[in-house]
């Protein structure tokens, strides 16, 4: 019970447990009046503390509340006679489901109990080993099709483990899922805004809902309604399994530019500490990133950011911290173009594809949350965002997309042909680039938005991952697969720097080398649409005695057929098709011209063909 109250420390901000009791520590707001209450069980008030008189410094108020305070009461703020919410609250009472606009409040619990990690580590993948994974916790199981218990929920991302082992993925990037406002309710002049359901009781009935979520919040907890009651120990729960299974966690965080950027690293530390987070992707304005870098607390944390100043004072000042990522839309924009075959786009594209900078990572992705699925980037030349109920006038304009003939769904074969060969080309642009590649939930399996680039008011089908196993769908998926597969196999196709385009080894092949309709004389004219690129194994190992292989992607993207030149490889080694990505077997062409000659390859129109050495066993029985 209660006993007594005295000004505690002042750090950390929010409710923690100290011997004798809770200390509650936050701002002081430019009020008259602000008061710490304290509720029962049954929510009746049984303590208020004014705050003023334990303040610390001119700015924040701490005051240690002794006594034996059960859990299962909670506490609030009030500000000249309103309650408010505490952003430094790190669980709440809430019982509120996704979406519920009922004006109540929600107070903080006192404290959680100690979770057991057991022997939780960091699984500190390198970058270059990286597959990562961009999900929204609810859109990701919400679905009826994702056959999960928990649909919506931390544990259904939990229940999808084995599903994300068999993919191939080690990292998700969750989308927000700190406790934030997904009311959006009309401004006085029309517009939207998300307001505080809490502070503005009186607000009129929301007409949508944010459910992305990129919005201020309470970043000091996980969202209540992505739990079953429990946010605090689901979260926990559902890293600690994803640690277990080798995938690391890193999470989204909105910062807009009315927030004090001096709390930003504050909120990751908690979360490094308290939930043992393995990296953060920023966004927002002004985000202090000399001063994240510079973070001793969160240095072996990864750290994801549109752009980076590599010439910054923090790293000519503290030494270079390896753990920033470069992710923006550059790799995307450029592939977007060569794959509907925009001209002058081949030397822009080949950049981007080796484009794998030692100091700060880069992280590459064909579609993000805005923006068109997989399956809707090779459907729709134009967005189709009419249920958003502006006008169509949201979302982006320029979305690089090309519908291969009709717009949306389609019953001619030639045309569903084509489009599944540019969705594995995409594919393999993704996935064979030498960045850390990140995948968009549901595009392995064909998921669409229906056209819609901007869901993000879609708290429904149209927003959600909709899990698709048709024929042409489990095909995808398969082929995804096989090309994380690929990529984690060959230590080549994946290297921990950028490739020199030079014989630096002096093994007779440069690491890297460009190839036309002659071999080793390469043409980059602005009209092209088709290259040859050669990876040398020998830059790597499978083993410590066995190099790797040679690789060879005929990249045609012309809407005609292509012959390039093979380069001609060490004697013992000749080359053997690995995959197409045209899904007619017109790949037999492919075939047919290696039988005649082995010293070129014919590509059909708009198709990718690997090819891979291996051993020539006749060379090797005509030298016995």
């Amino acid at each position: 019970m209660i006993v007594n109250h005295k000004t505690g420390s002042g750090f950390p901000m929010g409710t923690h447990r100290v011997g004798g009791g809770v200390q509650f520590t936050a701002n002081l707001p430019f009020k008259q009046t602000f008061k710490l209450l304290i509720y029962n069980e049954s929510c009746d008030v049984v303590d208020h503390v004014n705050m003023p008189d334990h303040r610390v410094s001119s700015g924040v108020c701490s005051v240690i509340v002794e006594g034996d305070l059960p859990k299962d009461w909670s506490y609030a703020y009030e500000t000249d006679g309103i309650k408010t919410t505490d952003p430094f609250m790190m669980n709440s009472t809430a019982a509120r489901k996704f979406g519920d606009d009922k004006a109540q409040y929600d107070s903080g619990k006192l404290y959680s109990d100690d979770f057991d990690w057991k022997d939780d580590t960091l699984p500190d993948i390198p970058y270059n080993n990286i597959v990562s994974y961009q999900l929204h916790v609810r859109g990701f199981t919400a679905h009826s099709s994702s056959k999960v218990k928990c649909r919506g929920k931390f544990l259904g991302v939990t229940e999808k483990i084995p599903y994300l082992k068999e993919l191939g993925i080690n990292q998700i990037v969750l989308m927000p899922s700190y406790e934030f406002d997904e009311i959006i309710r009309p401004k006085k002049n029309g517009t939207f805004d998300t307001l505080d359901y809490k502070s503005d009781p009186k607000a009129e009935k929301p007409k949508k809902i944010n459910f992305w979520g990129f919005t201020e919040g309470n970043y000091f907890m996980p969202k209540a309604s992505y739990s079953n009651g429990d946010p605090v120990n689901e979260f926990k729960e559902m890293v600690k399994a994803l640690h277990e299974a080798g995938i690391e966690v890193i999470m989204r965080f909105y910062f807009p530019a009315t927030f004090n950027k001096a709390f930003i690293p504050d909120v990751l530390r908690f979360w490094a500490r308290e939930y043992h987070v393995d990296g953060f992707f920023l966004m927002g304005e002004d985000i202090p990133m000399d001063m994240i870098a510079a973070d001793v607390y969160i240095r072996d944390r990864k750290i994801y950011n549109n752009f980076f100043d590599k010439d910054s004072v923090s790293r000519k000042k503290y030494g270079f911290n390896p753990n920033m990522a470069i992710v923006n839309s550059d790799f995307m924009n450029v592939c977007r173009k060569y794959l509907k075959s925009d001209e002058n786009q081949l030397s822009d594209f080949l950049y981007r594809q080796r484009m794998n900078p030692s100091d700060v990572h880069t992280v590459n992705y064909i579609t993000d949350y805005y923006g068109f699925t997989l399956h809707d980037l090779v459907s729709y030349d134009y967005k189709h965002n009419e249920e958003n109920a502006e006008d169509n006038n949201d979302g982006e304009n320029f979305n690089y997309s090309w519908n291969c003939g009709a717009e949306g769904i389609s019953r001619k074969k030639a045309i569903n042909v084509l489009r599944m060969k540019q969705v594995k080309n995409a594919l393999v642009f993704l996935l064979m680039a030498q960045g850390t590649p990140m995948i968009c939930a549901g595009d392995e399996f064909l998921n669409t938005q229906g056209g819609n680039n901007n869901p993000y008011c879609q708290d429904n089908e149209t927003g959600w991952v909709v899990w698709r196993s048709s024929k042409h769908c489990s095909d995808v998926l398969k082929f995804t697969k096989m090309l994380i597969d690929l990529r984690r196999s060959h230590p080549i196709l994946h290297p921990d720097r950028e490739f020199r385009l030079m014989d630096y080894a002096a093994c007779g092949f440069p690491d890297l080398s460009y190839h036309a309709d002659l071999a080793w004389n390469p043409k980059f004219d602005n009209h092209l649409r088709h290259i040859g690129v050669m990876i040398c194994g020998k830059y790597a190992r499978l083993t410590k005695t066995c190099e790797d292989d040679f690789f060879y992607f005929a990249y045609n993207m012309h809407w005609e057929d292509h012959t390039f030149a093979l380069p001609k490889l060490p004697k013992g080694l000749k080359w053997e098709i690995g995959f197409a990505t045209c899904n007619e077997m017109s790949s037999a062409v492919i075939h047919e011209s290696l039988v005649k000659n082995k010293e070129s390859v014919t590509v059909p129109d708009r198709t990718i063909a690997v090819l891979v050495s291996v051993k020539d066993n006749r060379k090797e029985e005509t030298l016995k």
